[in-house]
């Protein structure tokens, strides 16, 4: 079956997402343009957008004067509020065309709730991109229950042209994949933190620089199945009871969010260019998943 390819979007939001993927879409050739609430708000996501890509500068425009009518896609990264993502997509939803497909960036919120706001639903869909946008390989697409197949379709040959890899995300569950798995650790980290088992820096190093370069060459299931997972099973069995199962933020993320003080204090020392080395990272990493991906064969 082929698919309509998107070959133009707007990207709505300037935050530090907006620019990110608007420059993702740049770099795969999509004719895009970024808007915000104010023209000056679109015009400076546009020039970091430009900065990351390397491509001309893309045009810039406030929503109301966003050409709506005349893109194959919508991309919204506005704040994490779902009456606020909601009421622009009634607002923006009449100036869409009918082939037009909106898409929410939204890392946790449900789809078949943001879709309420919708008169076609069956062309809206999460399409979840991590950060940052520009430099990593994979893309969340997330149906809702009246997302259709052609939607889904359109939208994984677009994080092909992407050079993305499309996880579909089969359940539309708070979280999805990524920050489920990514959150699920942090609380672990955290709790270790807290109960004096090891040190920040200790636990940082342990996922840094044990779990995380031999999770490039095999995720968490993969490598139960090298582990043995008779062993595997006998691991959880004893292991789990002692997890941590707070069912909301530990009062250690509380304390230093209301200080204002880091987990890590060297993540703000003068000189640290994380975001530049988090870049670095995931370039070099990419070798190595390409490798992987070619054994894996077909998904």
């Amino acid at each position: 079956m082929t698919t309509e390819p998107v070959r133009s979007a707007v990207v709505v939001g300037t935050g530090a997402m907006g620019p990110e993927i608007a420059a993702a879409l740049l770099d795969a050739g999509v004719s895009t343009r970024l808007a915000g609430r104010t023209l000056e708000r679109a015009r400076a996501a546009a020039d970091v957008a430009g900065e990351l890509s390397g491509r001309p500068v893309p045009r810039a425009s406030s929503i109301d004067d966003a050409p709506f009518d005349a893109v194959d896609l919508v991309v919204e990264t506005i704040s994490e509020d779902a009456g606020l993502k909601r009421d622009l997509f009634e607002r923006i939803e009449p100036r869409c065309s009918s082939r037009c497909l909106i898409v929410t960036n939204t890392s946790s919120l449900r789809i078949e709730d943001l879709a309420t706001a919708l008169t076609r639903p069956a062309r809206f869909a999460g399409l979840h991109f991590l950060k940052p946008a520009h430099l990593t390989g994979v893309v969340e697409i997330i149906p809702g229950p009246a997302t259709e197949p052609a939607t889904v379709a359109r939208l994984e040959g677009l994080s092909a042209g992407l050079g993305k890899m499309p996880l579909r995300v089969r359940a539309d569950v708070p979280g999805f994949i990524w920050n489920r798995i990514q959150f699920a650790v942090l609380r672990e980290c955290l709790h270790m933190v807290e109960a004096g088992v090891a040190t920040a820096a200790d636990v940082d190093a342990a996922v840094a620089d044990g779990l995380a370069p031999r999770w490039l060459a095999a995720g968490p299931l993969a490598t139960a199945d090298l582990g043995g997972l008779r062993t595997f099973t006998t691991i959880c069995d004893q292991l789990f009871p002692h997890l941590a199962t707070e069912a909301t933020a530990p009062e250690l993320l509380r304390q230093r969010a209301a200080a204002d003080e880091p987990l890590q204090p060297w993540v703000r020392a003068a000189g640290v260019d994380i975001a530049r080395l988090r870049a670095d990272a995931l370039r070099s990493g990419a070798a190595f998943t390409g490798r992987r991906r070619a054994m894996e064969g077909p998904r």
